[in-house]
């Protein structure tokens, strides 16, 4: 483990509300299970969302991040996902608690959910506004318990540039009919 943290509940109270990068936050600390603390951050002027959970393979629940204002943010790459030495968010099964997310902002999308290998729908995802976004490389990439893709069927993509491998490593994968 690079980040042997398991409890963050003393971030509870932080103020937050001035930060813009929140990159790397918690990066590789593949202990972490539970985020409840963060439920009320105020991460309204945060810009940069890189890597937040990127390795925290122990994460099983982000519900406490529903509430979280995400208007700003442009970059959002690794921010559960993972690379060749570290699994993404891979105990996490569902995104739900992101269907409320405004990522309108956003621009780089790449390798957001890389091996999330327990992620089972994208629901949570349907009604994102993406139409700012350039790059989707390796987005689900890995993602090998999903079986379709139908949530992004009205995803408006076209200022998109890197589509690379978005859904590559997919094993189980049954239909790609509405995209």
């Amino acid at each position: 483990d690079f980040c042997s943290i398991e409890n963050i509940d003393a971030l509870k109270n932080w103020n937050v509300s001035k930060g813009k990068y929140f990159s790397c936050m918690f990066n590789r600390c593949s202990s972490l299970k539970n985020i409840d603390a963060l439920k009320n951050w105020n991460v309204s002027n945060g810009n940069d969302f890189s890597y937040v959970f990127f390795g925290c393979s122990s994460l099983n629940n982000i519900d406490s991040l529903s509430n979280w204002n995400v208007s700003n943010g442009k970059d959002f790459r690794f921010m559960f996902g993972g690379d060749n030495d570290f699994d993404g968010c891979s105990s996490l099964k569902k995104i739900d608690a992101l269907k409320n997310w405004n990522v309108s902002n956003g621009n780089n999308f790449s390798h957001m959910f890389l091996r999330c290998s327990s992620l089972e729908k994208l629901d949570g995802l349907k009604d994102w506004n993406v139409s700012n976004g350039n790059s989707f490389r390796c987005m689900f990439s890995g993602c090998s318990s999903l079986d379709n893709v139908d949530a992004l069927n009205n995803w408006n993509v076209s200022n998109g540039n890197d589509f690379c491998s978005m859904f590559g490593g997919f094993e189980n994968i049954d239909t790609l009919k509405y995209i």
